[in-house]
């Protein structure tokens, strides 16, 4: 399972009842989050999943609005009793360690290893201190270096207990095949193909924002088919007529955000990072359920449990 908790939803600047930018995910005991703006560590305690479980930091890009919840959460981190064993690692673009470099100037020595690992093309990679998340990243559209993100958690293949049965092993082998390890057993070794089923769709999360609507993004949403059981996608304007006219904006409308969740094969979207001038989102919704009907507003504690299908 993937608990998902959005835990600011604001563009640019915070107001009264919207935090800025960040999202956080819990898997097992492994809580992932994506950006940090401003307000991060209090919606972090709000919440209540503990600090100290807090493993990767995931940044799409170092614009304010999603990096300035950093110092102070890396530095209630170290009040919380985290130590030379517990590492932490911040992904993203460059130039995240320079700017990374900069905000720690109020507190450089942290009782805890960090880690800085800069993404500069679409990559899959495993997440450092977790139970097996895998991750990706492509790059999007927007005036400075930013990245989509999507978090995947496999699901282990059904395990066939009559086979099991009728091969004469142990239960206490029954793991090793689960994991995918072959055993010896009656002078002959069983592979786990032996026990297993098909391989079973796992769960998949992708987050894209700050970026403009293009073939390439569809295509990382998609996946090849697999597409994404939660798109997590910004909403900056409720409409075209939105869009400020005195320079080009690199942000996505409702209706944008609704048209990558359909051609990239999203089961549901929550709309998130909305502008400042976006005073009632409710107003545009329709925008969005027009082109993809499982779109929800998202607000600031907004919680939902992903689960693997039956």
């Amino acid at each position: 399972m993937i608990d998902v908790c959005l835990l600011g939803t604001g563009g640019t600047i915070p107001l009264p009842r919207r935090r800025l930018s960040a999202t956080l995910v819990r898997v097992g005991g492994d809580l992932v989050l994506l950006d940090c703006g401003e307000g991060t560590q209090v919606a972090l305690r709000e919440r209540g999943w503990g600090l100290r479980r807090l493993r990767p930091i995931l940044i799409t890009h170092t614009h304010a609005d999603h990096v300035l919840g950093l110092p102070g959460l890396l530095l209630s981190l170290g009040f919380s009793g985290r130590g030379s064993e517990e590492p932490l690692t911040i992904y993203g673009p460059p130039p995240l360690e320079k700017v990374l470099g900069g905000l720690l100037v109020v507190e450089s020595r942290l009782p805890y290893p960090l880690r800085i690992v800069t993404l500069s093309t679409s990559k899959v990679f495993p997440l450092e201190g977790t139970g097996g998340i895998e991750a990706s990243c492509t790059g999007v559209e927007h005036d400075v270096p930013c990245l989509a993100y999507s978090l995947s958690v496999p699901r282990a293949p059904r395990f066939n207990a009559e086979r099991a049965h009728a091969l004469g092993l142990p239960v206490t082998q029954w793991g090793q095949l689960q994991s995918g390890q072959s055993v010896q057993f009656a002078g002959r070794t069983i592979e786990p193909g032996e026990v297993l089923g098909p391989n079973r769709r796992g769960l998949r999360l992708v987050l894209v924002t700050d970026a403009t609507l293009t073939p390439s993004i569809v295509e990382f949403v998609r996946a090849g088919g697999e597409g994404a059981d939660l798109l997590i996608a910004e909403g900056m304007y409720g409409s075209e007529e939105d869009k400020p006219t005195r320079w080009e904006s690199l942000h996505m409308t409702f209706a944008e955000a609704a048209t990558l969740a359909r051609d990239g094969d999203a089961r549901r979207l929550w709309l998130t990072h909305y502008g400042p001038s976006l005073d009632d989102p409710s107003a545009h919704l329709g925008q969005a359920t027009t082109v993809f009907p499982a779109t929800v507003l998202g607000q600031d504690g907004m919680t939902q449990t992903l689960g693997f299908d039956e």
